[in-house]
């Protein structure tokens, strides 16, 4: 019952995101460069369906999607999105690879943290994963592995050389760490005023 409610509140969640970037623009003609920010945990859950949402609304164009860790290692994250593109015929819209590492925290913050308040259940891709994993490994990918690459730009650069290319025309969508903006901001100082706006999936 409890894993039902929780998986009905990501769906919702799901759908009020999509309705907060697409209402305001329904009758626009015009479609809204947008970037995908997401740690791309899979197969299937709420990463890949908000990817999907965008991804497949005719009122958007996806520019590309960036990965960062969170649920999952991002080299993992970045494979299923890869596999995920080309299921659904969008191999089109690139993929780059972002934060590996946390800037702040890390293993050794979280088991000095557990020393001193107790156990932290989720850690993310430190304890997530069946089985859990190091960083560089690829478990097996129940939809198969991907036949396409990432881009080589990194994730950072690229959210800053679209921001300069299309100045205050950029909507980025953010559904993970913040990692990669971080890194975009202390690339390019301009970063964050050159996009349009932001909408952040908090919880």
């Amino acid at each position: 019952m409890v894993a039902t409610t929780k998986f009905a509140c990501r769906i919702l969640f799901v759908l009020l995101i999509v309705m907060a970037v697409f209402a305001p623009h329904a009758s626009a003609q015009q479609k809204r460069k947008v970037i995908i920010d997401q740690d791309a945990s899979g197969p299937g859950g709420t990463d890949m369906q908000a990817i999907l949402a965008l991804v497949n609304s005719p009122q958007t164009d996806v520019l590309g999607i960036t990965v960062m860790t969170g649920d999952q290692w991002r080299d993992e994250e970045v494979a299923h999105t890869l596999r995920l593109l080309e299921i659904i015929g969008r191999t089109d819209i690139p993929v780059y690879s972002g934060a590996t590492f946390p800037l702040v925290s890390g293993k050794e913050a979280i088991a000095q943290w557990e020393k001193q308040f107790g156990k932290v259940v989720y850690q993310g891709a430190w304890n997530r994963g069946k089985p859990v994993h190091g960083p560089w490994e690829i478990p097996p990918m129940p939809e198969g592995a991907p036949s396409t690459k990432a881009a080589s730009e990194d994730a950072a650069h690229f959210l800053v050389r679209m921001v300069r290319e299309y100045p205050h025309e950029i909507t980025i969508y953010e559904g993970g760490p913040l990692t990669n903006l971080a890194l975009a901001q202390t690339i390019d100082p301009d970063f964050a005023s050159l996009a349009k706006e932001l909408i952040l999936m908090g919880g």
